[in-house]
């Protein structure tokens, strides 16, 4: 079973005319459902609110297949994120998550509800911000690692949120040195390491040493490096008309996860996938990412959906 946890965020995406459309959102959530709607079993185990807004994030974890942890819900109020798009259609987000639900990290409560069968557990993004909220996924993360689950990080940086990029930095190599797989985007590598303005995949790659680091560069396509130096460059797809690119690299992630666990990769196996394994792997979540494109908000496909559009 593939374990996610992490932020839990409604996003309110601005339709025009001061009219905003409510919409499950925060990228662990979001990759949760992709996992559940490609037919993978997975459990989420963050707080969410009893709040009108907690039951829509409920609401839309059950109908994908996603279980959840006993007594997940608090009295708080659900995280926010107000989405605008810039003048390219560039997602843009201003988030409210100060004292809200899922902020509540309750550190054995989580580890209680681990299953047996753990292949893979996945945190990141705005739940790796916080530097107590950070310290609590580590140590959650720190478990699952020694009980053979592999590690899943994607931090989805958002600098709006971090006052402090250097502490910031400092406590999310914990988790990039933890970590068997990695995904960053463009924008993620850039603002972690600006130095690295040279071979900078390559140099994340060797310094950090994960057993598959995945960089996405939006419409250019995606590249997918092992530890043992294959490199594989696929392209992005859009099998329609454009909507937005919310949740996008959620789906991806989540479709990449998900074959990870079909295919009962354990162990020290990614690192050894050859060229055309992980181009399969890659071509698939970046179609998963393609058909999310042409939807509002993040609407991840199943797995069935991926076959029938792209055979």
């Amino acid at each position: 079973m593939i374990v996610i946890g992490g932020d839990a965020i409604v996003d309110l995406i601005d339709r025009g005319q001061r009219l905003f459309e409510a919409y499950p959102g925060g990228s662990t959530l979001n990759c949760a459902l992709a996992v559940g709607l490609m037919g993978s079993p997975v459990l989420y185990v963050s707080t969410m609110s009893s709040d009108s807004y907690g039951d829509l994030l409920v609401d839309r974890l059950s109908e994908c297949n996603v279980r959840l942890r006993p007594n997940f819900r608090s009295e708080a109020c659900s995280s926010l994120a107000i989405v605008s798009f810039d003048q390219t259609g560039k997602p843009c987000y201003a988030f409210y998550r100060n004292g809200t639900a899922d902020r509540v990290v309750p550190v054995a409560d989580i580890v209680e509800s681990f299953p047996k069968e753990m292949s893979v557990f996945h945190v990141g993004s705005c739940a790796l911000i916080p530097r107590e909220d950070q310290d609590a996924w580590f140590e959650i993360v720190r478990v699952a690692k020694q009980r053979g689950a592999l590690i899943s990080i994607d931090p989805n940086c958002r600098t709006s949120m971090t006052e402090n990029r250097g502490e910031y930095l400092d406590g999310m190599i914990r988790f990039f040195r933890a970590a068997d797989i990695v995904k960053l985007s463009e924008e993620d590598l850039n603002y972690l390491h600006p130095e690295w303005s040279k071979d900078a995949l390559e140099t994340f790659a060797k310094e950090y040493a994960p057993q598959l680091f995945v960089y996405t560069e939006g419409s250019d396509g995606l590249v997918g490096l092992t530890r043992l130096g294959v490199s594989v460059r696929v392209p992005a797809v859009l099998p329609g008309v454009l909507a937005d690119t919310v949740g996008a690299g959620d789906s991806l992630h989540g479709a990449l996860l998900s074959e990870i666990e079909r295919l009962n990769l354990i162990g020290d196996q990614i690192a050894r996938l050859d060229r055309d394994q992980l181009s399969e792997i890659l071509i698939f979540a970046s179609q998963a990412a393609g058909i999310n494109c042409t939807r509002a908000g993040c609407q991840p496909p199943t797995r069935h959906e991926i076959t029938r559009i792209f055979s």
